[in-house]
């Protein structure tokens, strides 16, 4: 909730966390699923405009409204590429 990539970060790992798959398809599934609450995480920064940290922090208020944190945004587009990556090397 500080508006940084750690909050799409954050519920990639956390649902990982919880995962017991072991075939590649079900890991496939949960990466999947972790991925689209990152994105959720992501699109939640629309509406952060009280930024304590990172650049966010020195950006005035009127400017962060309605956009996504650029880091958050970019941890998304690299854990997508990542997961297509696996798929496409099993």
């Amino acid at each position: 909730g500080d508006r940084t990539l750690v909050d799409a970060l954050h519920p990639f790992v956390h649902s990982l966390s919880a995962s017991s798959a072991t075939t590649p398809e079900a890991i496939e599934a949960d990466l999947r699923k972790a991925l689209a609450l990152a994105e959720e995480g992501a699109e939640g920064t629309k509406a952060m405009t009280d930024a304590i940290l990172g650049r966010a922090s020195y950006v005035p208020e009127k400017d962060l409204e309605g956009n996504a944190d650029p880091g958050a945004v970019a941890a998304c587009a690299w854990l997508k590429g990542m997961i297509e990556g696996l798929r496409q090397g099993r």
